[in-house]
Formats: structure tokens, sequence, C-alpha cells
């Protein structure tokens, strides 16, 4: 098994050896045969860690992959607290992992909606109240295998840690992995690469877009410095175009049959103007949390 610190006092112990997995940071159980029954294996933790033990690796421990801020709740910025707190908010945000754009908005469209975990929002039911959910991005969905970033799956995970879990062993007994469930027949459910894992975000995120969209979600995406001439970043780039949703005064500049869509392809240049007109959008809208 692989661990990081000695098992007894004896001098002539072996030196432990760990196996190079992600947040690997605990001695594993000495029973356990396989790298996937040391993976499950409760009993591990246990084991008392010595004083002397080696620190942990940035970032890694219990916590992996759950360091961010606590999300900030509807906050009316029209007073002054308000407003330096979501300042405050913000300067706080700092990148960190891969990208996950279904995951960001279903927590955007949970902050506005009126029910748990937030209930700051007004109800939906109330006449008047648009609630609107902007989604900006610098990237394409991405969900990483270990060896992609530099690291052995002696557990045969297959991914890394991350908000669909490991994608194996399946999710809930099943043999298909969480991130898979709910795609299409162009996602492979045992293909075990980043492409495959970036093309079932797109699906999940599509599906997620026109949830929000059918429950009266005002869906406005921006892509940032996103190249069209990239494939990866025009992939994402249509993604966030087909979430969006279309603007109820503005036509198509190139077809004028056809809405807008509420969708702004910008550069950090033009960021300043984008939401400029965003917030043009959204004057003739009666916003009200």
């Amino acid at each position: 098994p692989g661990n990081h610190w000695k098992l007894t006092q004896d001098p002539d112990e072996a030196a432990p050896t760990a196996y190079g997995a992600v947040n690997s940071w605990w001695n594993d159980d000495p029973t356990s045969s396989t790298g996937q029954s040391r993976l499950r294996n409760m009993a591990k933790y246990f084991q008392p860690r010595p004083i002397d033990a080696p620190a942990l690796p940035a970032g890694n421990g219990p916590s992996y992959s759950c360091s961010t801020n606590p999300i900030t709740p509807l906050t009316d910025v029209s007073v002054t607290d308000g407003l330096t707190a979501i300042k405050a908010a913000i300067d706080l945000m700092q990148p960190d992992g891969g990208t996950n754009v279904p995951e960001g908005m279903a927590w955007g469209w949970r902050v506005v909606s009126s029910g748990e975990p937030f209930t700051q929002g007004r109800p939906e039911t109330e006449r008047g109240n648009d609630k609107v959910v902007i989604v900006l991005t610098d990237g394409a969905n991405t969900y990483y295998t270990p060896s992609s970033l530099g690291y052995s799956d002696p557990a045969s995970s297959k991914s890394t840690y991350a908000s669909y879990g490991y994608l194996n062993p399946g999710y809930n007994g099943t043999s298909v992995g969480r991130l898979f469930l709910g795609t299409s027949s162009t996602v492979g459910q045992f293909d075990y690469s980043n492409g495959n894992y970036t093309n079932a975000l797109n699906q999940q995120m599509a599906t997620l877009c026109n949830n929000a969209k059918a429950a009266n979600i005002m869906v406005m995406t921006v892509a940032l410095d996103l190249s069209t001439t990239n494939t990866a970043d025009k992939q994402a780039i249509d993604a966030l175009k087909s979430c969006s949703s279309d603007s109820r005064f503005r036509k198509d500049p190139t077809d004028a049959s056809k809405p807008a869509k509420l969708f702004w392809n910008a550069t950090g240049a033009t960021l300043s103007n984008d939401f400029k007109e965003i917030g043009n959008e959204l004057s003739n809208l009666r916003v009200v949390g």
C-alpha cells in the first residue's frame, strides 16, 4: 500500500512509498489489497497520524477541491453595504481547477431562485419578476484524467475528483460514471479521455440551459478571450451562444426576422462595453430579484 509515514519505530523499516495519485495524503490500510479497495476503505482514517509525519502538499487533504469561498447570496447593491460586500466577494475570487460551466450556471440559478438552498429570490410566480443568470467563462469545459495532469491512477478512478465525482466505478451502483448519465450516444460511456469528458459536459450544459430557459430564467452568456479559429474555443463559443436566451427587444443584426441572442464574444478590451450592452438590455426589464 502507498504510505506517507512509517508504520513502526523500527529504524530498519523501509522508507514509505506513495503511489503518486491525486490528493494522496494519508497512509493506506495495509489490509487493502487493491487500489480501489484502498481508496474505499474508511478504516485507514482511524490510524493515528504521527506528529512528525511529512507536511501535506499545498491543497491536499480532506478538503481537496473544496477550497473556494462560499457563494454570495442575492445582495442589494443599491445600498453601500451591499455594494461593498459584492465587490469584496469579487476581489476574493481566484482561478482554481478546471472549467465547469454547467456547475457554475446551476449555482447561479439556485441563487436567484426562491427555494433552498438560497431563499433571497422572489417567488417565481410574482408578476414582473425577471430572473437573470449571466454566465461568463474564459475556456472550454474540462474534466481531467489523472495522467493528463501528471498523476498515476492506482485506484483506476479514471478522473480526478470534481463535481461529478470519480468516473469509475459507476454512479450509485451502476457501471456508468455520473458525468455520462443523460448524455447521447455520441458520448462514449466508457471513453475515459479528456476530450470525451468535455463533450459530456457540453451536453450536460445544453440540458441545463434548456431547463433554465423553460423555467423562465433569462440566460445571458459571455465568452471571454475565446478564438473562433481554435477548435475547442469555437465549440465553447457555439455552446454558449446556443445556451443564451433570445433578446426581447433587439433583432439579430444578420437576420432581422429573428431576435438577437443574449451572447457576447468578448475580449479584455471589449468587456467593459459588452457589459454596458448587458446593462442596457436589463434596463428594459423590471428586475426585482
